[in-house]
């Protein structure tokens, strides 16, 4: 099994954001949730930035308040 070498960690409240490097593949995206949960989207990156920025986002789209669609209308 090739190593992983932990490249980056980023910390937000009750967060963390990890990418890590396998020169074999890539980049990847981990975080760890308030319940010590960890999850990754299972996309390689090809650079340590776009894996930082999926990990980002998975913490933004849990975070953020859900969208309220009981305002919307459907049109047929």
């Amino acid at each position: 099994m090739a190593q992983q070498t932990v490249i980056e960690l980023i910390a937000f409240p009750d967060w963390i954001v990890a990418v890590t490097h396998r020169r074999t593949t890539g980049f990847c995206c981990w975080v760890i949730t308030p319940e010590l949960v960890a999850l990754t989207d299972g996309e390689t990156y090809s650079t340590s930035q776009d894996a930082l920025e999926a990990g980002r986002s998975l913490v933004y789209c849990s975070t953020e308040p859900p969208i309220d669609f009981s305002r919307c209308r459907l049109y047929d």
